[in-house]
């Protein structure tokens, strides 16, 4: 319900867009990452490790994931939320 109401109440994402989840593989994160897709939006998402971000994308279906840890975050977004086609944007950010 967090999930749902916090991604399509609050955040209003349009199909295209593209939706930032801290704490992608919890509880909350993942169903958002989830539902961003099923709205046709580009999903990245933030992990802790390179494990936490191979299961974001392997199992969740993220297109994206950060690991925060070891890498620049903000370097590392820009490249996530920058697919081949479309401008580097950030249309929403949830933290879950």
């Amino acid at each position: 319900m967090t999930a749902y109401v916090g991604l399509l109440d609050i955040g209003r994402p349009r199909p295209g867009e593209t939706v930032v989840v801290s704490g992608a593989s919890g509880a909350v994160g993942s169903p958002v990452g989830q539902i961003a897709k099923i709205k046709g939006c580009r999903a990245v998402g933030i992990g802790g490790s390179a494990d936490k971000c191979e299961y974001v994308v392997g199992e969740l279906g993220f297109d994206e994931c950060v690991d925060y840890r070891p890498e620049d975050l903000v370097r590392s977004l820009r490249r996530g939320c920058r697919p081949a086609s479309r401008p580097r944007r950030l249309n929403a950010f949830v933290r879950a």
